[in-house]
């Protein structure tokens, strides 16, 4: 049985919250010249320029003796190595020590590393001050730099004019200081894919010349990542949360365009597990966490969820994590709920290598609609997550079907009608106030079967079609309802058949109105034209107060215009921060473990009073603080050529 797969977003005109249903080990320092090159000596002083690819000195390391190692031991284990001990940094046992001449750090970690005097050793890194990006909606990017700015296209909390609270931000001008880039490190979207010729993203897609499936069996050259909604090597986003989230991890920094994210360079893999409307299953969301890690994907952002444990997923995350040390950024969920009391996964599952995140707005509150956790077991960390600016798969257009538009025809029974009651553009049901009713069990009558359907002429290069609807459903569940047709033809004849069935309605709301429900219209996609047709059928027992259709239109996405960028709501937002900062930890130390990861975020997480005993640490995502924790792990190994 499929499992209902939820995004966690709240999307700009185009979704509401709730409504969305759903190896190779790095064993090497990267080895870097000399890191500062004088550029002139005027003034009996020296001039510098910085290379932001520098990442630590080339002729020093840091390294930590064990505890009660005295200045003779200290100097006689450096000597060994012909190296000097240049400063005792604190009484711990950290001293900063110069190598011999034309040793590289590689050698010197290496060397060093098996002393039995020495606990560990690592790069002497080199950061900078604040770096700012020049792209151009930079100041709209209030997670990474607040200064209490108002988003110009906010959809939460735009009551004040100042709706947010300087200073309360993720720090990454600092951290960006130490580094900006993510390209030694795989980073996979697990979503709806990605636009990959976007212009904030083509550049920083990743590609392999010898990729393997899911099984791993070799696919040969693969570009970008794989769709496994389609079944295809296509991994292109017809819904745009993917695009969204794949921004706010790495749309290309300091280009002078657009926006940008926590990696300035880095290598999306975009892994489609979601279709058109935002829905997965079980097995199409475990074959792509095994296509990520099979290729050498070590962080994945999972911005998606639901309400059920799935045992088989969760094998799949956690073996992903012994197996190839894989890191799992989740989402916390958008219900409000506490996780004490309700469920949402995979956040809840308490495996180490599953990092879950919940959303702050601008004054670093929890956001409303995030879920938390009071038994400060599951919700690790919160991170920016409302009012969010990024990419988007293309640009959207709506197109609304008028009331007189409906070619209706009756074959028996109840017709369907379009009535002068407000505002109901077409109904099925003996009256108005019948239908709004909702109780009654003489509104259609039975063995009725009535079709009503209406064309459209549409943008010919949209690649993907959404209807749209508000509606009133009152039918005896499972036996009466609605089924609904899309196609690109005009003929009641062509839409009424099997191909083009789009989706069927039964049941019940009591009078409640089914808001912005959806269903993906693929005939219409590159079609200037696209037909939709309604179809009720009764039988001949129990009837109810019938359908009411108050609103209706088509959404196209054209993936082409590939400049485009939306402002959205939700954990699913929340977490690819998070994901962003692994990736640039990860990627800066590839020597760190998930745990080393996971470690350093927590670490150098900002307590924030709103997370205090609602989520397990009380703390929000910091990339300066976590920059801050990037000593080398314990058991460090290292291999060198």
């Amino acid at each position: 049985m499929k499992k209902k797969i939820i995004l966690f977003a709240s999307v700009l005109s185009i979704f509401s919250v709730g409504y969305l249903f759903a190896e190779k080990e790095v064993n090497t320092i990267p080895t870097w010249s000399k890191l500062l090159e004088p550029i002139g000596n005027t003034d009996n002083k020296q001039h510098y320029k910085k290379d932001s690819k520098k990442r630590f000195k080339s002729s020093q390391l840091i390294v930590k003796f064990k505890e009660r190692a005295g200045s003779s031991v200290k100097d006689y284990a450096v000597n060994s190595f012909n190296g000097k001990v240049l400063n005792d940094l604190d009484e711990s046992g950290i001293s900063q020590v110069e190598l011999r001449e034309g040793q590289t750090v590689e050698e010197a970690v290496a060397e060093y590393s098996n002393h039995p005097d020495i606990e560990f050793v690592q790069p002497n890194y080199v950061y900078h001050a604040s770096v700012s990006p020049n792209d151009t909606q930079y100041g709209q990017l209030w997670g990474l730099n607040n200064t209490g700015q108002t988003i110009a296209t906010a959809t939460y909390g735009v009551a004040s004019s100042n709706p947010g609270t300087s200073g309360s931000d993720m720090k990454m001008e600092n951290a960006w200081a130490v580094s900006t880039d993510c390209s030694n490190m795989i980073v996979a979207i697990v979503d709806s894919g990605v636009n990959y010729n976007h212009t904030e993203l083509s550049s920083n897609m990743w590609s392999s010349g010898a990729c393997v499936s899911d099984k791993g069996v070799s696919l040969g050259a693969c570009a970008n990542g794989w769709d496994y909604a389609d079944n295809d090597s296509n991994p292109m986003d017809l819904n745009g949360h993917g695009t969204h989230v794949a921004g706010t991890i790495g749309a290309r920094g300091n280009n002078a365009s657009g926006t940008t994210g926590i990696c300035w360079t880095s290598k999306i893999m975009a892994v489609r597990v979601l279709d058109q409307l935002g829905s997965g299953d079980t097995a199409t969301i475990i074959k792509g966490i095994n296509f990520a890690v099979k290729n050498g994907a070590k962080v994945l952002n999972l911005s998606l969820g639901g309400p059920d444990y799935d045992n088989a997923m969760r094998t799949a995350m956690v073996n992903a994590g012994k197996k190839y040390d894989a890191l799992f950024v989740v989402a916390a969920g958008n219900e409000s709920n506490d996780l004490r009391s309700e469920n949402s996964y995979p956040c809840e599952y308490p495996d180490a290598n599953i990092l879950c995140v919940a959303a702050l707005d601008q004054k670093f509150q929890l956001a409303s609609f995030s879920n938390f956790d009071t038994s400060k077991k599951t919700v690790d960390i919160g991170a920016p997550g409302t009012n969010i600016v990024s990419s988007w798969a293309g640009a959207e257009n709506t197109y609304t079907l008028s009331f007189a538009s409906w070619t209706k025809s009756n074959f028996g029974g109840t017709a369907w009608t379009s009535p002068t009651c407000p505002p109901l553009i077409l109904m099925l049901s003996s009256s108005c106030s019948t239908v709004f009713a909702g109780s009654s069990t003489s509104g259609y009558q039975s063995n009725s079967y009535s079709i009503a359907y209406a064309p459209i002429t549409i943008s010919s290069t949209a690649d993907a079609v959404t209807a749209r609807m508000n509606l009133l459903l009152d039918t005896e569940s499972g036996y009466d309802g609605i089924n609904m047709y899309a196609s690109k033809s005009s003929s009641a004849g062509t839409i009424f058949t099997t191909p083009y069935h789009v989706g069927s309605l039964s049941g019940e709301t009591n009078g409640s109105l089914i808001s912005n429900f959806e269903l993906a219209a693929p005939d219409c996609a590159n079609s200037s034209t696209c037909s939709f047709g309604f179809e009720f059928v009764s039988d001949s027992s129990i009837n109810r107060a019938g359908v009411a259709i108050t609103s209706f239109s088509f959404i196209t996405l054209d993936t082409g215009i590939t400049n485009q960028y939306n402002t959205i709501n939700g954990t699913s937002m929340a977490t690819p921060h998070v994901t962003g900062l692994a990736t640039l930890l990860r990627s800066f130390n590839p020597r760190f473990t998930y745990s080393d990861t996971i470690k350093a975020i927590i670490a150098g997480g900002t307590t924030a009073s709103s997370l205090q005993n609602i989520t397990k640490y009380g703390k929000a995502a910091n990339g300066e603080g976590a920059m801050k924790n990037l000593e080398a792990p314990t058991d460090l190994t290292v291999d060198v050529p």
